[in-house]
């Protein structure tokens, strides 16, 4: 189990995070650039110093202020970190890198072959770091990362330079290890979509302060806050008709046609539509704002209605979100 009460005093900003991570367990930290995801991860690592709190790992103490001092050096703290730079020996080939740091556990030659194999690797065991290209040089060293003999598994935006398929691959293969090692594991991003296809539980991170932890699909479809409803994806905020709270519309939550028993009914008119993937992104003008929508096909007429699903309420005094209600808009 990792614990962490983490209080990191930076220059530009202060950083209050508290959470614990089960053993077995992935949780994804997600926020904008400059919200303090890699400073926690940093202060877990031992490289950021804790101005005040306490940081936990299988019971052990690694770091805290009170009631006496703890500074674990990093070399002990038996953390692994993949950052977003890849740091590999540069004298060592790609096998030798991997090899690193097993910590004498057995089966190394097959379990290096079998991870590398799976991480697209295995042509390139006999190469130094030199020789790779960014994103191959990213995959040995999450391959080392996955290698290593440690407690606990950090990474900081790990799927830099890979492709979607070899994402879904690389969220496995995490995945696998860290249930079969009963490892915590923290992974901090800056898409939404890379941490939730990671986490068992995603935060999001920011201004320094955890906003809301819990499953993934809950922290967009059940927002604690507007603040948190507008990282998560909700690009509009429609006045309700009692004029004292909005609606939050995420595109991905709305379906065609006029369905109140499903949610808020938004009616408006076409202004723009664009491809996205296989489905449509359309603008709506509604109540004299712009209402994004991702739809299979676009509407047939200028002038459309909408249902947008079981959606989130916010006092437009600011706060949290507020109880659901089901009310038609025009």
């Amino acid at each position: 189990m990792l614990e962490l009460d983490v209080g990191v005093e930076r220059r530009d900003l202060a950083v209050e995070v508290a959470l614990v991570v089960q053993e077995g367990e992935r949780v994804a930290l997600f926020g904008p650039s400059g919200a303090g995801k890699t400073t926690v991860l940093e202060s877990v690592a031992g490289l950021v110093p804790l101005h005040s709190g306490r940081i936990a790992l299988g019971g052990r103490t690694l770091t805290a202020t009170e009631p006496r001092r703890v500074a674990v050096p990093v070399w002990q703290r038996r953390v692994g970190l993949l950052r977003q730079v890849p740091l590999l020996f540069p004298h060592l080939s790609v096998a030798e890198n991997l090899a690193y740091d097993r910590g004498g556990r057995g089966g190394d030659a097959g379990e290096v072959a079998r991870v590398a194999g799976i991480l697209g690797l295995a042509d390139l065991l006999a190469a130094h770091p030199e020789a790779l290209s960014g994103g191959q040089a990213q995959r040995a060293a999450l391959c080392r990362l996955l290698l290593a003999d440690v407690d606990a598994l950090l990474l900081d935006e790990p799927y830099a330079g890979l492709d979607a398929q070899l994402r879904r691959v690389v969220t496995e293969v995490i995945a696998e290890a860290v249930l079969a090692r009963s490892l915590p594991a923290v992974l901090v991003a800056h898409e939404l979509a890379e941490a939730q296809s990671f986490a068992d539980r995603l935060g999001v991170l920011d201004g320094g302060r955890l906003l809301q932890l819990g499953p993934p699909h809950d922290v967009v479809a059940r927002p604690a806050t507007r603040r948190v409803a507008s990282l998560v994806g909700y690009r509009a905020f429609v006045p309700s008709e009692d004029g004292n709270t909005v609606v939050g519309v995420h595109p991905a939550r709305v379906i065609p046609g006029r369905q109140p028993d499903a949610g808020i009914v938004l009616a408006g008119r076409v202004v723009g539509r664009r491809a996205a993937g296989a489905r449509w992104e359309i603008d709506l003008e509604v109540t004299g704002q712009i209402v994004t929508c991702e739809l299979a096909e676009p509407p047939p007429s200028e002038s459309t209605e909408v249902t947008v699903v079981d959606p989130p309420y916010f006092s437009t005094n600011g706060g949290g979100a507020l109880s659901r209600s089901r009310r038609g808009l025009s």
